[in-house]
């Protein structure tokens, strides 16, 4: 069963002090999300760049 509504938890970008933190989690963890941090970039736009150059 696939739920109907559900949020993309794969990846987060959020505001650590200054930096923008760009996180992953790999599918192996399942249902609890285990965050691995992939990188900190000055801007919100430089951490989405990072996110769209991997698609």
């Amino acid at each position: 069963m696939t739920p109907y509504e559900s949020e993309e938890l794969t990846t987060l970008t959020e505001q650590e002090g200054k930096e923008f933190v760009v996180l992953w989690s790999p599918e192996t963890a399942e249902h609890d999300p285990d965050y691995r941090e992939l990188g900190r970039f000055p801007t919100r736009e430089k951490a989405l760049e990072f996110l769209a150059a991997d698609q």
